[in-house]
C-alpha cells in the first residue's frame, strides 16, 4: 500500500497531470485516425519526453497508449472504419446508430464504457499483478491454439446469415496473417518466391480496406437506405445527457463486468490484444 499511495501522490503533481492529459488528447487524436497506429502515435510523440523527467515522460507514454486505445472507436463509429483493432466490434453497432441520427450517443457511450471498464480492471491488476502474471506465462501453445480456435469459432457465429461464409472469411483472415516470415523460426511462409511478401500483410491497412470497401459496396447497393430511420435525414448531434449515458451503461453490470474480465484475462496474455478481446466481449454480450 505504501508504494501504491506513493505512486497516487507523485501523478497527483499538476505537472504530471498535465503530461497525462496531453498525452491522453494526443493518442485520442491518433487513434481516431485510420491508418495511424498506437505504435506510430507514441513515436511521434517520444521526442517531446527527451527533455522530461523518467516519471513525467513515463506518464505521457501511458496518456498516448490508453487514449490511442480508446480513440479508435471515435472513428468507428463515425466512418464505421476502426481506427484500431481494438475497435473492430464498436463498428458492429456504433456505426448503424450514427447514421440513424445518433452519432454522440455512439461515441460517447463506448468512450464511458471504456474509462468505466478501464478503471474496473485497475483494481484487480493493483492487487493481484504479479499472481495474473504468473498465470499468464503458464499459458502454452495448446491454449493458445484453443483460444484462437474459439475467437475464429465467434466471428464465424457473428455471420448474420451464414455460418459458412463466417467460417471461410476467418480461415481466409488466418491465410493472410500466415503469409510472410515466421515470427519464430524466421522462415518464410507464403512468399511463393516473392521478396516483398517476406514481411507480411499489415493489419490496419487491411482491416481499413476491408471495412471500409464493404461499406462502400452496401452505400452502392442500398443508396440512402439508413435516411429517415431515427434520424430524419439530418447528421445528428455530438451532444448527449453524460449521466444519462452513465446510467445507461451502469444499467447493465453484468455485461460490463463480463466485458471488463474478458479485456483483463486476454489483456495479460503475450501476443494476443485488444483484437481479440473485443470480438470475445461483444459476441458473450
Amino acid at each position: 500500500m505504501d508504494s501504491l499511495w506513493g505512486t497516487l501522490l507523485a501523478f497527483a503533481e499538476p505537472k504530471m497531470l498535465f503530461s497525462l492529459g496531453a498525452g491522453t488528447l494526443a493518442g485520442i487524436v491518433g487513434g481516431a485516425i485510420p491508418g495511424i497506429t498506437i505504435t506510430m502515435t507514441i513515436i511521434l510523440a517520444l521526442p517531446f519526453t527527451f527533455g522530461m523527467p523518467p516519471l513525467q515522460g513515463l506518464a505521457t507514454m501511458i496518456g498516448v497508449y490508453v487514449g490511442g486505445s480508446a480513440g479508435g472507436l471515435i472513428s468507428a463509429c463515425l466512418l464505421g472504419l476502426p481506427g484500431t483493432p481494438s475497435a473492430i466490434a464498436t463498428t458492429f453497432d456504433g456505426f448503424p446508430m450514427a447514421r440513424k441520427g445518433q452519432p454522440g450517443r455512439a461515441v460517447w457511450l463506448g468512450i464511458w464504457a471504456s474509462c468505466i471498464g478501464g478503471a474496473l480492471a485497475g483494481i484487480p491488476l493493483i492487487v493481484g499483478a504479479v499472481q495474473l502474471a504468473r498465470l499468464a506465462l503458464d499459458f502454452g501453445p495448446w491454449e493458445f491454439f484453443s483460444l484462437f480456435i474459439l475467437t475464429l469459432s465467434i466471428v464465424a457465429s457473428l455471420s448474420e446469415h451464414s455460418l459458412v461464409k463466417g467460417l471461410i472469411a476467418g480461415v481466409f483472415g488466418l491465410l493472410i496473417t500466415a503469409v510472410g516470415s515466421d515470427p519464430v523460426m524466421a522462415i518464410p511462409r507464403l512468399t511463393f518466391g516473392w521478396e516483398f511478401l517476406r514481411t507480411g500483410f499489415p493489419f490496419l491497412p487491411i482491416l481499413i480496406g476491408v471495412f471500409g470497401l464493404s461499406q462502400i459496396m452496401s452505400d452502392l447497393e442500398k443508396p440512402g437506405a439508413d435516411r429517415g430511420k431515427g434520424g430524419g435525414g439530418r447528421t445528428g448531434s455530438m451532444k448527449v445527457s453524460h449521466p444519462a449515458v452513465i446510467r445507461e451503461i451502469l444499467s447493465q453490470p453484468v455485461n460490463l463486468v463480463r466485458s471488463t474480465l474478458i479485456g483483463l484475462w486476454i489483456g495479460i496474455l503475450p501476443a494476443v490484444g485488444g483484437s481479440a478481446a473485443n470480438i470475445l466481449a461483444y459476441d458473450q454480450a
